[in-house]
């Protein structure tokens, strides 16, 4: 009878564990200011891989300009599958927020590729 006990309570054990770990492996560092209205965010998802990290990304990007009533303008990505691999992804983005008037906004940007990092093509 106490093994059972005891197997059930090192199951659980592991289970909440397991639990923390993948809670603890999400991480964002949220909008940090790196220059006049340029901002950065990193993102690091358990299981969505890096398209589901530069969309949680985006996410906080659109909602952070949103509430300054201002639209967002990406300027560089970069997204990865995270050390921790199984389906682990991390991203990071530089974006502005500006008006939605602002010719930035406005004209057609193209990103490119850049040696492993994606960086908007400015005319």
């Amino acid at each position: 009878m106490n093994g059972l006990i005891l197997n059930g309570t090192i199951a659980r054990f592991a289970g909440i564990t397991g639990l923390l770990l993948m809670l603890a492996a999400c991480a964002d560092s949220g909008p940090l200011k790196i220059g006049k209205d340029t901002y950065s965010i990193s993102t690091r998802v358990p299981l969505s891989g890096p398209a589901g990290a530069k969309g949680d990304a985006l996410k906080e990007a659109n909602r952070f300009c949103a509430g300054q009533s201002k639209e967002v303008l990406l300027q560089t990505e970069n997204s990865q599958e995270c050390a921790l691999h199984g389906g682990c992804g991390e991203a990071e983005i530089t974006f502005l927020c500006v008006a939605g008037d602002d010719p930035r906004y406005l004209e057609q940007h193209q990103m490119r590729k850049d040696n492993g990092v994606s960086a908007t093509e400015i005319h």
